[in-house]
């Protein structure tokens, strides 16, 4: 069987996890007031990939703090509304004490997003013929290679394994080419304007026409994308959001650890002091899942 690593979006797969299940039950508390609705989805989704496929390892990945790219563009993700105190605090729970608790280390660098952290590990882990990386976000459809796929939770009886094929469904371009379509027509949830009278699918076929012929490599995919007659009065712009759209690939000063199955006891005790009845009773599952025997 080919060894396997799950690297997994915490920010995104939380927001996204606590975002449904406020909306459907409003805010879930302990008993004690601590706020755990995001904790609660954010593991219910876990749980639910980890038992579907088989991983040797699990790494989540987080945000670092003072992103460089909102330093550079004061736009970048300015549409977003600021997070309440609950939101932090259930946040904090999920990274500071579950994660640990069930074996696994968050990595985070300060200055980089989650985003960066995980394209990092997926093609810096050798040692794992397989990667599959759990999000909601599309951004990271341009790590998909024939070894790393993303995994796309919408929810935990909803998720599309996407390889190479999949990333030309749902953007018409390779994942090598998802950088440029972003640059092109723009990435509303980042807020990163595209060129104007460039939508999805005249970008398509910007990067399309603007692909090598023959020998023609002396310059890279972003130059002749540049070049073209409907970007290069307005290249400046489409080099400007290619750098925030762009994942980076070797974060200075990472380190992750190989997650190790939890000590039982503890998982039992995590999951009473945050009243997670439900996952109690199936703590038999979710130890085996977390390669307790």
């Amino acid at each position: 069987m080919k060894k396997r690593l799950l690297i997994v979006d915490t920010s995104a797969l939380f927001h996204r996890s606590r975002s449904a299940l406020t909306r459907s039950c409003g805010e879930l508390t302990t008993s004690a007031g601590i706020p755990v609705t995001g904790t609660m989805g954010f593991l219910n989704a876990l749980f639910a990939v980890m038992g579907k496929y088989e991983y040797d390892c699990v790494i989540p990945c987080a945000e670092g703090g003072n992103n460089w790219r909102k330093k550079e563009s004061g736009d970048y993700k300015s549409n977003r509304e600021a997070s309440n105190i609950a939101h932090y605090a259930d946040q904090g729970l999920l990274l500071e004490e579950v994660l640990p608790t069930l074996g696994m280390t968050v990595a985070k660098v300060p200055g980089f997003e989650a985003d960066d952290v995980i394209a990092h590990i997926s093609q810096h882990s050798p040692a794992y013929e397989e990667v599959h990386i759990l999000s909601c976000d599309k951004d990271l459809l341009q790590l998909v290679t024939n070894k790393v796929k993303v995994l796309l939770f919408s929810s935990s009886k909803k998720m599309e394994l996407v390889d190479i094929d999949g990333v030309i469904g749902h953007f018409g371009v390779f994942p090598s080419e998802v950088k440029y379509f972003k640059a092109l027509a723009g990435d509303k949830s980042d807020n990163v304007a595209g060129l104007p009278k460039v939508g999805p699918k005249t970008a398509v076929k910007i990067i399309e026409e603007s692909r090598p012929e023959g020998e023609d490599n002396f310059l890279s995919g972003a130059d002749r994308i540049a070049f073209h007659k409907k970007v290069k009065e307005q290249a400046a712009t489409f080099y400007a959001n290619l750098r925030l759209v762009t994942l980076e690939n070797d974060v200075p000063d990472l380190s992750w650890f190989a997650s190790s199955p939890p000590i039982p006891s503890h998982v039992e005790a995590l999951f009473e002091s945050l009243e997670f009845k439900q996952m109690l009773k199936r703590k038999g599952k979710i130890l085996q899942t977390l390669g307790c025997s």
